[in-house]
Protein backbone atom coordinates (compact mmCIF):
# COMPACT_ATOMS: atom_id res chain seq x y z
CA UNK A 1 0.00 0.00 0.00
CA UNK A 2 1.15 3.49 -0.84
CA UNK A 3 -0.56 6.81 -0.06
CA UNK A 4 0.32 10.04 -1.86
CA UNK A 5 -1.38 13.15 -0.51
CA UNK A 6 -1.93 16.64 -1.88
CA UNK A 7 -3.34 19.52 0.14
CA UNK A 8 -5.44 22.57 -0.68
CA UNK A 9 -6.53 24.53 2.37
CA UNK A 10 -8.61 22.32 4.66
CA UNK A 11 -9.08 19.72 1.92
CA UNK A 12 -6.72 16.87 1.08
CA UNK A 13 -6.69 14.19 -1.61
CA UNK A 14 -5.09 10.90 -0.61
CA UNK A 15 -4.34 8.63 -3.57
CA UNK A 16 -4.18 5.02 -2.38
CA UNK A 17 -2.43 2.28 -4.38
CA UNK A 18 -2.18 -1.44 -3.68
CA UNK A 19 -3.91 -3.49 -1.02
CA UNK A 20 -5.29 -2.55 2.37
CA UNK A 21 -5.56 -5.55 4.66
CA UNK A 22 -4.88 -6.54 8.25
CA UNK A 23 -1.12 -6.48 7.60
CA UNK A 24 -1.07 -2.76 6.77
CA UNK A 25 -4.36 -1.33 8.07
CA UNK A 26 -2.52 0.24 11.02
CA UNK A 27 -0.20 2.05 8.58
CA UNK A 28 -3.22 3.23 6.57
CA UNK A 29 -4.84 4.48 9.80
CA UNK A 30 -1.67 6.37 10.72
CA UNK A 31 -1.52 7.95 7.24
CA UNK A 32 -5.14 9.15 7.34
CA UNK A 33 -4.86 10.29 10.97
CA UNK A 34 -1.75 12.31 10.14
CA UNK A 35 -3.60 14.00 7.28
CA UNK A 36 -6.56 14.88 9.50
CA UNK A 37 -4.26 16.02 12.32
CA UNK A 38 -2.82 18.63 9.91
CA UNK A 39 -6.15 20.45 10.11
CA UNK A 40 -7.85 18.74 7.17
CA UNK A 41 -11.61 18.54 7.64
CA UNK A 42 -12.48 17.41 4.10
CA UNK A 43 -10.69 14.32 2.87
CA UNK A 44 -10.95 12.72 -0.56
CA UNK A 45 -9.64 9.15 -0.82
CA UNK A 46 -8.82 8.33 -4.43
CA UNK A 47 -9.22 4.57 -4.79
CA UNK A 48 -8.19 4.33 -8.45
CA UNK A 49 -5.12 2.24 -7.64
CA UNK A 50 -6.71 0.22 -4.86
CA UNK A 51 -6.69 -3.52 -5.63
CA UNK A 52 -8.20 -4.87 -2.41
CA UNK A 53 -9.62 -3.67 0.90
CA UNK A 54 -10.37 -5.92 3.87
CA UNK A 55 -12.67 -5.30 6.82
CA UNK A 56 -9.64 -3.86 8.64
CA UNK A 57 -9.29 -1.26 5.88
CA UNK A 58 -13.01 -0.48 6.01
CA UNK A 59 -12.67 0.11 9.74
CA UNK A 60 -9.93 2.67 9.07
CA UNK A 61 -12.21 4.45 6.60
CA UNK A 62 -15.02 4.43 9.16
CA UNK A 63 -12.76 6.06 11.76
CA UNK A 64 -11.66 8.69 9.22
CA UNK A 65 -15.30 9.39 8.30
CA UNK A 66 -16.10 9.99 11.96
CA UNK A 67 -13.07 12.24 12.51
CA UNK A 68 -13.70 14.39 9.43
CA UNK A 69 -17.42 14.69 10.24
CA UNK A 70 -16.54 15.83 13.76
CA UNK A 71 -14.20 18.42 12.22
CA UNK A 72 -17.10 19.86 10.22
CA UNK A 73 -16.16 18.36 6.87
CA UNK A 74 -16.37 14.79 5.69
CA UNK A 75 -14.77 12.04 3.68
CA UNK A 76 -15.51 11.24 0.05
CA UNK A 77 -14.27 8.43 -2.14
CA UNK A 78 -13.50 8.66 -5.83
CA UNK A 79 -12.29 6.56 -8.74
CA UNK A 80 -13.51 3.44 -6.99
CA UNK A 81 -12.95 0.25 -9.04
CA UNK A 82 -16.09 -1.85 -9.56
CA UNK A 83 -14.91 -4.73 -7.35
CA UNK A 84 -14.16 -2.31 -4.48
CA UNK A 85 -17.46 -0.48 -4.99
CA UNK A 86 -19.27 -3.80 -4.62
CA UNK A 87 -17.58 -4.30 -1.22
CA UNK A 88 -18.58 -0.76 -0.21
CA UNK A 89 -22.18 -1.36 -1.25
CA UNK A 90 -22.49 -4.73 0.51
CA UNK A 91 -20.94 -3.33 3.70
CA UNK A 92 -23.15 -0.22 3.67
CA UNK A 93 -20.36 2.31 3.22
CA UNK A 94 -22.14 4.01 0.33
CA UNK A 95 -24.69 5.23 2.90
CA UNK A 96 -21.95 6.68 5.13
CA UNK A 97 -19.97 8.62 2.54
CA UNK A 98 -20.30 9.92 -0.99
CA UNK A 99 -18.65 8.24 -3.95
CA UNK A 100 -17.61 10.29 -6.99
CA UNK A 101 -16.15 9.49 -10.38
CA UNK A 102 -13.21 11.91 -10.02
CA UNK A 103 -11.21 13.69 -7.32
CA UNK A 104 -12.29 17.06 -8.77
CA UNK A 105 -15.97 16.15 -8.33
CA UNK A 106 -15.31 14.94 -4.79
CA UNK A 107 -13.39 18.13 -3.89
CA UNK A 108 -16.15 20.28 -5.37
CA UNK A 109 -18.75 18.54 -3.18
CA UNK A 110 -17.10 20.05 -0.11
CA UNK A 111 -17.29 23.58 -1.50
CA UNK A 112 -21.10 23.52 -1.34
Amino acid sequence: MNVETSYSGSTAVAVVDGRIDSANAKDFDEELSAIIDRGVSSLVVDCGGLNYISSAGLRVLLIAIRKTNEAGGGLALCSVPDHIREVLEVSGFVRLTKVFATADEARASFAK
